[in-house]
């Protein structure tokens, strides 16, 4: 993860940026509902209010400083006019560029997950439904959930358990226009905060 100085920044510049854009009366496009003086947006089943100058938790949890950036890339980029959505699903590894990027996405997601929840199925499963995720019906693993991390950007977790002869393995995939709406190091970033959500106690 950046240093906290650097996400400092980069809110900074797209706070500064995102007032300049005719943006405010049309958010309902990327899923925002009106409130009061603010807009809302689900974020991992949570509801977290833009007011154009922050971003706060509805609940008074805390919004981390690259959630922050995260949001604010999504507000700015996802295009209003997309009507068709892709169903076709992709690995991290499979958008173009990524680079080495990968291995750090691998690192703070998929391997810290087949970790935690090796030999803990159940536990799994019961986390992933605490925090918003829809069980999926599958023959191919032994977990698949989806979880709505914003309107346009749901996110994949299929999980095998270890068994005899494989450890236990956890794989992430997107819809292939995921980069429509937000950048590859975001994308990166919400993994990350949803692995966190699902390793918490």
């Amino acid at each position: 993860m950046e240093d906290t100085k650097v996400f400092d920044k980069k809110l900074a510049a797209c706070l500064s940026e995102i007032k300049t854009l005719n943006i405010f009366n049309d958010l309902e496009s990327v899923g925002a509902a009106r409130h009061d003086q603010s807009w809302i947006l689900d974020f991992f089943n949570r509801q977290v209010a833009f007011d154009g100058n922050d971003f706060v938790d509805m609940n008074g949890d805390g919004v981390t400083t690259a959630v922050k950036v995260a949001l604010c890339n999504y507000l700015m980029k996802c295009p209003h006019e997309k009507d068709i959505v892709s169903n076709r699903m992709v690995t991290f590894r499979e958008f173009s560029n990524v680079g080495p990027l990968f291995s750090r996405f691998s690192e703070n997601t998929g391997k810290i997950i087949s970790t935690t929840f090796s030999g803990q199925l159940d536990q799994l499963k019961s986390r992933c439904q605490s925090i918003g995720g829809t069980l999926l019906d599958t023959e191919s693993y032994d977990l698949s959930v989806k979880f709505q991390a914003l309107k346009k950007i749901p996110i994949f977790l299929n999980f095998n358990d270890a068994d005899d002869m494989m450890p236990a393995n956890a794989v992430f995939l997107f819809h292939d226009d995921a980069e429509t709406y937000l950048d590859l190091d975001n994308l990166a970033l919400l993994c990350t905060c949803l692995t966190g959500l699902l390793i918490q106690r």
